[in-house]
């Protein structure tokens, strides 16, 4: 048996608290009968003696990256296929791993299986590293006899999400970089440059133009603490103020998740990359033997869209009822006809596993071309934006001196 700490929302208050179950999956279970919609759920405490000596070994989960599990879980499906014994398996996964969380995950593995504890129960001691996804394939592996299968698909898992994150961050990168540098030369400029053309403009006497005037007086304010200063910590103020409504009210966060979604171009970016995971979790999942309540429930905590999670909820009540996952699926607009049809034609096939596993290609290959659209659409903005900014005020610097020079050839 293990302690929960959960944080959630029931209705639209936000709730938390601390539940004693076997597993996530029953916690998870326990809640939902309450009518919580959870949101966050992490051990507090295990009342095993084999998880209490968890304790003594630490490490920061949060410093291992999907990539090191990635490399992590190839060795080990390499090595099994090539007929090593476990311990030894793990001891030399424990000796390569170059992320040193990981190898003290990897040691405390090692111990515990030498010590009886299955394979998939050592990993599920570490369910912050290792989520539901990956111990239930293990498990499935390990159940079946089918290790370097099961193996081989958490591989495949692993590197699709990897996929869609690296093309996301590479996809932002760019623009960000660009915005950056563009944001940086205008407060240059503006701190720096314009108070050197003030001053002559000054001892010329003459009246500014508009948008001389315009640049002038914004420097003023972004050098002043009392206009600058201010104005950075209300932005700071603003950002803080939304991140905690979002964490705290459950209608502001299923506005604004709402409106992401509405968003062209960054709306189907969500979308795609949240179908493609939920058609691919819930393939895995059902070749593991997975319930499909059990699945909606693992594929709740690897979304984070509140729409899309409250459509799961849904659909799970739904075939707890007995209905069709197609049906269900279709009577949410979140879940494109596209989705539930493909997922149809599998459950009338009887080969449901099979079409999860075409339709999470489907819209893989659909998010590439989305996310590839985007970069293209975002880099000549990002680059308009600082060439149209950092010229206007350069012009504007410049236009008392070509007045000038207008008056002395008139002269």
């Amino acid at each position: 048996m293990n302690l929960y700490n959960w944080e959630g929302f029931e209705g639209n208050l936000p709730k938390s608290g601390i539940l004693e179950a076997e597993s996530q999956e029953k916690a998870l279970q326990m809640l939902a009968r309450q009518g919580i919609t959870v949101t966050d759920l992490v051990v507090a405490e295990s009342l095993e003696e084999e998880a209490k000596q968890e304790k003594v070994i630490k490490y920061n989960y949060k410093r291992i990256k999907n990539k090191d599990k990635v490399i992590f879980t190839k060795k080990l499906a390499t090595m099994i296929k090539s007929g090593l014994p476990i311990m030894k398996t793990l001891a030399m996964l424990e000796e390569q791993s170059e992320n040193k969380d990981l190898r003290i995950v990897a040691n405390k593995i090692r111990s515990d299986v030498e010590n009886g504890i299955s394979l998939s129960d050592a990993f599920a001691l570490h369910d912050q590293v290792f989520d539901q996804v990956y111990i239930n394939l293990l498990k499935a592996g390990e159940t079946s006899g089918k290790l370097t299968i099961f193996l081989d698909k958490l591989v495949q898992h692993l590197e699709k999400i990897e996929k869609i994150r690296k093309k996301v961050k590479g996809a932002l990168m760019y623009p960000s970089i660009v915005f950056a540098v563009a944001i940086i030369v205008i407060l240059i400029m503006l701190v720096k440059v314009v108070p050197v053309f003030q001053g002559m403009f000054k001892s010329m006497g003459n009246e500014l133009p508009g948008p001389t005037q315009f640049i002038v007086d914004v420097s003023e304010f972004m050098r002043d603490p009392a206009g600058g200063g201010v104005l950075v910590l209300v932005i700071i103020g603003i950002l803080y103020a939304l991140k905690t409504m979002r964490k705290k009210n459950l209608a502001f966060r299923k506005k604004t998740d709402r409106l992401f979604l509405r968003t062209p171009l960054l709306g189907d970016v969500i979308i795609k990359s949240t179908l493609s995971k939920i058609a691919m979790i819930s393939s895995n999942l059902s070749a593991a033997g997975v319930s499909v309540i059990e699945t909606m429930n693992i594929i709740g905590k690897s979304i984070s869209n509140i729409v899309f999670i409250e459509a799961l909820e849904e659909v799970k009540k739904g075939v707890s009822e007995g209905k069709n996952l197609s049906e269900l699926y279709a009577a949410h607009e979140v879940f494109p006809p596209t989705f539930h049809q493909m997922i149809s034609i599998g459950e009338q096939t009887g080969r449901l596993d099979e079409m999860l596993g075409a339709v999470a290609n489907y819209y893989e290959e659909e998010f590439d071309m989305v996310v590839d659209r985007l970069t293209e659409l975002l880099e000549p903005i990002m680059i308009v934006f600082m060439g149209v900014t950092v010229g206007f005020i350069i012009i504007a610097m410049y236009m008392p001196i070509f007045q000038i020079g207008k008056a002395v050839q008139s002269g």
